[in-house]
Order: structure tokens, then sequence, then C-alpha cells
């Protein structure tokens, strides 16, 4: 039996002996699908359009990109800058000023704490009876949605980030200040990365970086952890056939479900979103993904048969897209050693060489769990519902997207196309 039909049954049956209803009104964790007040929509922003457009022109085979990372990296980034480099990546970023991109990661900040509350209301329902859920086999509930900043300087550069600096990104970003030398750099910025994401990312950088003439380094690291709401019966899993993009077939498993879900079609597209504890969604999508976040606010409550593959993959971005990226967009001033002007960090003429990320998901019956780590890597010149049963059959190229969606914004935590 599904594990929600078990916790109603359980919840029902606690509360009649007890002569009471639940008045816990949550409005964060969701308990089915098509609770009032969930959000499933999706508001578009330029940034994240631009970005994935990008990444699926240029990508090759699977692959998977944080939007939300990137952004947390770039914010470290642009609170730093001046004059023309500022102005460049403002305009590329498709925002008016360093406070518009500062309030939305703000709103996500607070969508981790709504989640987090959420998590504590879970596990102290439970604990309240937890003799009854562990005779069901209703484990405890565990889920998790971690952001950490960081900002790295060179030991050997004299003078250090300004104050001012410092405390904007300790306020806004809830950055934390390490420093590095050249010998020590790929070790400690490799460990910060596993540990900030559950070592799932344990190497960031390899053995033979170059950290020679590395002077700044800006960090985000993204961690997500949580359950389907509808879990998956592990019985209901098998192996099928995947027709890959190049016209290949070959064997994957796919897990199967038939639940009401949120799931809209037209001519060229099919989207069903799965909903996950504490709020967030994994929307897949099969054909065209023009005018997603439109199609999704039109997704309706609808019986669905599920058969979507499990996802185990990781993706490196480490070849100077991203530089290229915000090129293409405009910005260049910050990649040029003498144009490049970030006077608001550091008395120190730096310039970005890098922007590096890794990312990787993997789903099962249970769940996902996911983690992003972004770098900017910068040199320095000075050191020191009810309805027919319709069918969502993953079994072509599919593209995914894990988001949450927070008053008038929404933030895309990873997204990627499977396609082999």
């Amino acid at each position: 039996m599904k594990r929600i039909i078990a916790v109603i049954l359980c919840a029902a049956c606690l509360f009649a002996l007890a002569g009471c209803k639940s008045d816990r009104g949550d409005p964060v964790t969701i308990k089915e699908p098509n609770e009032k007040g969930v959000k499933v929509t999706m508001t578009g922003n330029e940034f994240d359009d631009k970005l994935l457009s990008f990444a699926a022109s240029t990508a090759e085979g699977n692959y998977m990109i944080s939007p939300l990372s990137f952004r947390y990296a770039l914010g470290l980034l642009l609170a730093g800058a001046e004059g023309e480099t500022k102005d460049e990546l403002l305009s590329a970023l498709g925002v008016n000023d360093v406070e518009e991109w500062t309030d939305f990661c703000l709103k996500f900040a607070g969508f981790i704490d709504r989640y987090d509350d959420s998590l504590e209301r879970d596990i102290a329902e439970h604990n309240l009876y937890k003799k009854d859920m562990e005779r069901m086999g209703i484990p405890a509930p565990f889920r998790a949605l971690r952001v950490a900043n960081s900002i790295w300087k060179n030991e050997n550069i004299g003078r250090d980030f300004k104050d001012d600096y410092k405390r904007y990104v300790s306020d806004n970003y809830d950055a934390e200040y390490n420093t590095f030398n050249p010998e020590n750099a790929v070790t400690k910025i490799n460990d910060w990365a596993s540990e900030k994401t559950e070592k799932m990312i344990p190497k960031l950088l390899p053995e033979n970086y170059d950290a020679s003439n590395l002077g700044v380094v800006l960090m985000n690291a993204l961690y997500f952890k949580d359950s389907w709401i509808n879990t998956f019966d592990k019985y209901a899993t098998a192996s099928d056939d995947f027709h890959t993009k190049s016209g290949e077939t070959v064997k994957k498993d796919f897990m199967h479900q038939t639940e009401d879900l949120n799931y809209y079609a037209d001519k060229d597209t099919q989207i069903v979103i799965l909903p996950m504890e504490g709020g967030v969604n994994m929307a897949f999508v099969l054909g065209d993904r023009a005018d997603l976040a439109e199609k999704i606010s039109m997704c309706s409550s609808q019986r669905v048969d599920v058969k979507i593959p499990k996802i185990d993959m990781e993706t490196s971005f480490d070849k100077k897209e991203f530089i290229n990226f915000l090129k293409i967009n405009g910005a260049s001033a910050a990649f040029d050693k003498e144009k490049a002007d970030f006077s608001a960090m550091i008395d120190e003429q730096i310039w970005v060489d890098d922007i590096i990320q890794k990312t990787k998901i993997k789903t099962d019956e249970n769940g996902v769990e996911a983690a992003a780590v972004t770098s900017i890597m910068a040199m320095a010149t000075g050191m020191i519902e009810q309805d027919d049963i319709v069918e969502f059959v993953a079994d072509r190229p599919f593209s995914f997207y894990i988001y949450a969606s927070i008053d008038d914004i929404t933030a895309v935590l990873f997204a990627g196309e499977v396609v082999e």
C-alpha cells in the first residue's frame, strides 16, 4: 500500500481515537496532489530561459544544469562588481540592479525556512504517534534543501575582501569566508564541495588544477533530497525499451504508478508533475518545451498512468561554457585582465578566468537526491484529479525540471534532459 494512503488511514484512525480532527493547516507540505493552495505553476524569467536554451543547444547526450546554483554564485560576483563590469553583468542577467538579483535569492531563502519548518512539524507529528507509525511501517520523515555560499581568498594576496562586501554577502547570502594557498586550494575547495553536497560531488576540481595564480573563488553548493508524495511501488519497476535521440533502443528501469496528478497535453507537448514533500515539484516534459511556464500553469488534475525511467547522471560544465554564455549575452569586461572591475570586492586587479559547475541526480521509487556546485574562479595579478486515464510514458527523450514557486517567482533548482 502506498505511503500516502497509509498515512491518511493511520491519521484518520488516530484522530478518531482521539476524538478530534487535524488542525495542522500546513501551507507548505503537500499531502494530496490537488490540495487547494498548492503551487505547481512556474513563472519564467529571462536568465533561466536563456541559460536553459544555451545548455540544450550546447550539451551532448544526457545533461543536467542548476540555474539556481549559478544564480547564487553570480550574486556573489555581482556584489563585488563596479562600473562597466557591473553594467554588462546586469544586462546579461536581465536585471536592473544588484538588489533585484539579491531579492530573488532572499525569497528562495524564505522558502527554505518554510521548507524546514514543514519538516519539523512532520517529524513532531510522526513522533507523536511513533509506535503506530512504526507498526504500520511508516518511516520518520526526512528531506533536505540546503544552500551554502562561500567566498575564498588566496592567503598570498595582501589585501582582504572589503568590509562592505563581506558584510553584504554575509547578510544576503549567508556566505562564509575561507582562505587558501596555491598548494592546498584544490584539496580545500573539493572538501568543501563534498561536505556541502553530502559527498554527491566529492571532486569539483581535478588534482592537477593550476591554482598558482588563483586569487579569489566564489562558490555555491546546492543539496536536495526529498520523497515523492505518491511513492512508486518497487515491484512495479521493470526493465523496458527507451528510444534514444539518435534512434537506438536501450534498456532502462522504468518506475510505474497510476495517480491523480497535474497534467497537460496538446499536439506538441505532454507534461506531468510529480509533487514532493515540502512544496517542491518535479515536472516531466515530453515533446516541445516552448512556453513551458504557460503550459504548466494550464495543468489540471487528471488520472495519469505514469511510466518514467530512473535517472542516475552527473554533468560537468568545466570547459568555460558558462563564460561563453555570459559573453554571448554581452558581458565581456569581467573576463578581461585589463578591464575587469571588482573594486567593490577587493583592492586587487582580479578577473574571472573560469566558471565550473558540477551536478548530480538520482531518482528512485522513493524520491530524488540531487546536488550542484558552482565555482567562479578569479585570477589575480598580485598574490600574496478522476477522468479518463491518460498515459505518460517517457520512453523517448524527455526533459525534467525540479522547481519551487515562491510568491511571484520560480526557482529552478535543477533541469536536464535524458536523450540516451
